[in-house]
């Protein structure tokens, strides 16, 4: 890529890899509490989310990138929705067909 200072220092790295014990500890607690599957799924991506953010920024360096950078990944991540979004009437019409068979 190209030369940049980082100003990142071994405390940053540190508080990161906090941040994400912590957050990983949020997601054992968020499992074992009792909430719904719903609100606990939400959670939980949420805060992969948040950690693959984490370690994106900092443990990968990208803090510092130029703004072209971040759009390398966009197109992976914009064509498993597209996708997703078109397998979903097949998986809905297939759950539905297998259903509709054991009943």
């Amino acid at each position: 890529m190209h030369e940049t200072k980082s100003n990142v220092g071994l405390a940053s790295y540190i508080w990161v890899f906090a941040g994400l014990i912590f957050l990983t500890a949020l997601e054992v607690l968020a499992v074992s509490a009792d909430f719904s599957k719903t609100a606990v799924l939400l959670f939980l991506l949420g805060t992969v989310a948040a950690k693959a953010l984490l370690i994106a920024l900092f443990f990968m360096h990208l803090k510092s990138e130029k703004w072209w950078v971040w759009l390398l990944p966009a197109l992976p991540v914009l064509l498993s929705i597209l996708f997703i979004f078109a397998l979903f009437p097949d998986i809905v019409y297939h759950a539905a067909q297998t259903f509709e068979h054991r009943i």
